[in-house]
């Protein structure tokens, strides 16, 4: 019998924050592959992270033309602020990630949808961005929102709804 060793999946955190520090380790604790992507230097800094986590300074232009985003991949929005996330969510919610999460409310989730189906981007690939990103058990430090990110990673990987 024959088995096919697959990579594992790339998590993209846009973020380097406390929440994406905290879902970047969660995540390669649990085997994804990492890549943290934040347009402040001092957050970007590779120190921060383990060396299996790939750390970028940049915007998503820079981020998307070094790894361009495929089905196998996740992305989660951990930005600290609506403007960031919405320009980030408008390049990667027509994309072909496999996984697209956003961190926030069902308010922001609105505020962000509306000015970006005025933008014209497409409604069908709005809806598919999970707001609020991650499980529902009530976590509130950065590490509990981090497992309940990763738990839904974890579902999304193994193919479970």
């Amino acid at each position: 019998m024959e088995e096919r060793l697959m990579p594992a999946p790339r998590v993209f955190v846009f973020g380097a924050g406390h929440v994406g520090t905290a879902i970047a380790r969660a995540a390669e604790a649990a085997g994804f592959r990492v890549i943290v992507i934040d347009d402040r230097s001092e957050y970007a800094d590779p120190a921060r992270f383990s060396e299996g986590t790939a750390v970028l300074s940049g915007d998503i232009d820079t981020a998307l033309s070094r790894y361009p985003l495929t089905a196998a991949d996740a992305v989660v929005i951990a930005t600290r602020g609506h403007r960031n996330d919405a320009v980030i969510l408008e390049r990667v919610a027509t994309s072909p990630a496999g996984y697209v999460g956003l961190l926030g409310s069902k308010r922001k989730k609105a505020v962000v949808t509306k000015g970006l189906t005025a933008a014209g981007v497409p409604p069908a690939s709005l809806e598919r961005v999970r707001v609020p990103v991650g499980l529902a058990i009530g976590a509130v430090t950065p590490e509990e929102i981090a497992v309940s990110v990763v738990a839904e990673l974890i579902a999304w990987r193994r193919g479970k709804p």
